[in-house]
């Protein structure tokens, strides 16, 4: 069977769904989404924590927040599609004084950037947050217009709007192959025939470097694990509950489902060779992170205490992207005409997919992202990509150290 489409999205992750949605939005038609699994986002989105704020090293990650906040929010009206941001801020706690002088630059740096951030008072943390014991911490910050999402609900909702203008999404369809011709990318071999494309575009996450591998592009972007869990329900957690970043012992928590999520970038981190894994692995392959998590939970216990005493209702069990210096990888494909990829989440994967979907749109619809991308080109490591030792390495150390004080900030 073969079939023809004007623009081809490979993944249906909430990358992949954001790009499609925007392409619709934008007046793109004939866009289809192709999906190896029996159903949408269900990899590594449903697996993330979802946070949304806007403490950025860059102006361009700050800006691509702020729409991010920005569409969220009048999505439902817009739409009639319901991503489930909730924006109740976030607080950044410190546990040291070195902390709380890094956060005085950041807050600083936000302030000559629009961006509405003050230190609090113990009381008022403790308001914000009733189970963090706020005689453990030296201080901290708050954002009053970052938020949190359910980043399934959130890809779901780019998904149904995308749809409603049009868009089809084709599950249970493994892209096998690529087919190109004197530098132009021609479609995609799946195991249901050839679908033939004008655009194509990878979304597929911490796959799609494997992807581009078949069509002779090399990307820097290492697969790291990345879990998290969510306790049962608790009482006390009041609706505007922000998301607490504790970066001294890098992890966050936020509420979800009555309980507690969190998480924490471990200081160690495990690397996972897709490349090694039979063709069916998925997400839920990977081990429940039991340990990973008691270590999350010790790390978490002084100033929230009460996780001690909650049971664990879920593991998610997550894998991330990440580039060497920690930026995303995207843009058009080096040498194959019309062939665009959007990987290396880099933990920023949920909030960043509004304007990673429309830099894509902008990029197949007008030829132009719209924006300065040169920190996302995939073809900015050189031949160094190619080096899996240098890769690796640098990559888990900027994860390692996502959340360590900046000298820049």
């Amino acid at each position: 069977m073969t079939q023809q489409t004007e623009v081809l999205i490979v993944g249906g992750g909430i990358w992949g769904l954001s790009a499609a949605y925007h392409l619709s939005k934008f007046g793109q038609k004939d866009v289809l989404v192709l999906e190896r699994n029996d159903d949408i986002a269900a990899e590594t989105t449903p697996q993330a924590a979802g946070l949304v704020g806007q403490i950025r090293p860059s102006v361009t990650m700050l800006q691509a927040i702020r729409y991010a906040l920005d569409l969220f929010s009048q999505f439902p009206r817009e739409t009639g599609h319901d991503p489930g941001l909730r924006r109740t801020g976030s607080l950044m706690v410190a546990l040291t004084p070195e902390r709380m002088d890094a956060y005085a630059r950041q807050i600083e740096r936000s302030h000559r950037n629009g961006i509405e951030a003050d230190f609090v008072s113990h009381a008022e943390m403790a308001r914000l947050a009733p189970a963090l014991d706020v005689t453990q911490i030296e201080g901290g910050y708050f954002v009053p217009n970052d938020g949190y999402l359910d980043p399934h609900q959130c890809a779901l909702a780019y998904a149904a709007a995308a749809k409603d203008l049009g868009v089809q999404i084709q599950l249970n369809t493994p892209v096998t192959g690529f087919r190109q011709r004197n530098g132009e990318i021609l479609g995609v071999e799946t195991e249901n025939g050839f679908i033939g494309a004008n655009h194509l575009v990878i979304t597929a996450g911490p796959w799609g470097a494997g992807l581009a591998k078949k069509v002779g592009a090399t990307v820097a972007a290492q697969p790291i694990r990345h879990q998290r869990a969510r306790t049962v329900p608790t009482p006390g957690i009041p609706d505007y509950h922000p998301a607490v970043r504790v970066t001294d012992v890098s992890c966050y928590l936020r509420p979800d489902k009555g309980g507690y999520l969190y998480g924490f970038f471990e200081p160690t981190p495990v690397s996972i060779d897709l490349e090694a894994m039979p063709p069916n692995f998925r997400t839920g392959d990977i081990e429940p992170p039991v340990a990973v998590m008691a270590e999350a939970q010790r790390r978490l216990a002084p100033t929230f205490p009460i996780l001690k005493d909650l049971e664990i209702a879920e593991y998610r069990r997550g894998i991330t992207t990440f580039a060497p210096d920690g930026a995303y990888l995207i843009g058009p494909v080096p040498g194959i005409d019309r062939l665009y990829l959007a990987t290396g989440c880099a933990a920023l994967g949920i909030a960043g997919s509004a304007a990673v979907g429309r830099w894509l749109a902008n990029w197949i619809i007008d030829g132009d992202s719209g924006e300065d991308l040169t920190m996302f080109s995939p073809e900015r490591f050189g031949s160094q990509a190619a080096d899996q030792g240098w890769l690796r390495r640098e990559s888990e150390q900027f994860y390692a150290n996502y959340y360590g004080i900046r000298t820049d900030e």
